[in-house]
């Protein structure tokens, strides 16, 4: 049985209302950090407190959070969390990483198992007695590499001020889209994330995104498939994500508001 955590007023997960619902049926607490929608950032050093004080085990959904703020596996609490390499990391797209805490090892079963997970020995196989028994032998080697240079990359740039540097970039981002005529930001929490999205009345989102593709900036959409609790509850359309980085620049920011204020103002046309 899958149950679904409560949101507080803020639309972040609700920890009081998670406490309430631990009972002893309770086998996994499974959470986003920042889900791929928006800006949401839950609490889930909070859930991670609670887990470990009842003794249950945590997954996290990192993978919007790391390469953009610090993450910290001891502080956050978690028993697993799983990342992908390709959003706020920037490694190759079919990488990513497993993180799972040393006691909770022998208690979990890989999905699958070959002779790199599970080496052949006289008497049959036997797990390796670290992580990489959820490995597998075929892989990618020049996209695991990639993956290891983006991690000293960023490492090397400093994950406060990478966190600092996207953070006063999506502000100056959400703030202008905000004053213009017929925009709407949807992102929520006290301390929203390097993910903004937006709609523009009369327009269609992906004709939106499309047109501002041809004005030379990457957008995306965050569709009701990434998240249909959220959408439902709050009625949402498709949304366009806009996802500055450190490398983007305030005159690019700029920019971005320019074409979204030509769109509002219908001098281009999605």
């Amino acid at each position: 049985v899958v149950e679904v955590i409560p949101a507080a007023p803020d639309w972040r997960i609700d920890v009081v209302a998670l406490a309430r619902m631990h009972d002893t049926r309770v086998r996994l607490i499974a959470a986003a950090a920042i889900p791929s929608n928006g800006g949401l950032v839950n609490p889930v050093a909070e859930i991670g407190a609670l887990a470990r004080a009842h003794g249950i085990p945590f997954l996290l959904d990192a993978c919007q959070m790391v390469g953009q703020r610090p993450v910290d596996v001891a502080a956050l609490g978690c028993d697993m969390l799983a990342a992908t390499g390709r959003k706020f990391l920037r490694g190759p797209r079919g990488t990513g990483f497993l993180y799972v805490r040393r006691a909770w090892l022998d208690r979990l079963e890989p999905l699958m198992l070959d002779h790199f997970g599970a080496p052949l020995d006289g008497d049959g196989y036997r797990l390796r007695d670290d992580a990489r028994r959820f490995e597998t032998y075929e892989y990618d080697h020049a996209a695991r590499l990639g993956l290891g240079a983006a991690v000293e990359y960023a490492l090397d740039l400093g994950l406060d001020r990478i966190a600092a540097r996207v953070g006063a970039l999506a502000t100056a981002l959400r703030q202008g889209i905000a004053a213009l005529p017929g925009a709407t930001v949807h992102d929520l929490g006290p301390d929203p994330a390097g993910l903004v999205t937006v709609t523009l009345a009369g327009h269609d989102s992906a004709a939106l995104r499309a047109a501002l593709a041809q004005a030379g900036i990457a957008a995306g959409l965050s569709l009701r498939a990434a998240a249909p609790l959220d959408a439902d509850a709050r009625g949402l359309p498709p949304l366009v994500r806009l996802s500055p980085h450190v490398f983007n620049s305030a005159d690019e920011i700029g920019r971005a508001l320019e074409i979204l204020a030509r769109l509002a103002q219908g001098k281009i046309q999605s």
